[in-house]
């Protein structure tokens, strides 16, 4: 009779165990998820210039690789 005991208090204990660590487990997931993220920078727009000059020069370059060597 004590066995049943023992084990009725251990099956208990290790669900109360297990509950609160259910609970602290989905606390954390809804504090995290309840933060803000936060907006993307925005580009100066001397980094967006600089940006386009490249992108341009980058095209002129591949623009005078496809060109054939007798034009």
């Amino acid at each position: 009779m004590n066995e049943r005991v023992g084990k009725v208090l251990y099956g208990g204990t290790l669900g109360v165990v297990l509950c609160g660590l259910l609970i602290s487990g989905l606390a954390m997931i809804i504090s995290c998820s309840s933060e803000r993220p936060k907006p993307m920078q925005q580009p100066t727009p001397e980094q967006v210039k600089g940006n386009a000059d490249r992108s341009f020069d980058k095209l002129k370059q591949e623009e005078h690789d496809r060109k054939p060597i007798g034009q």
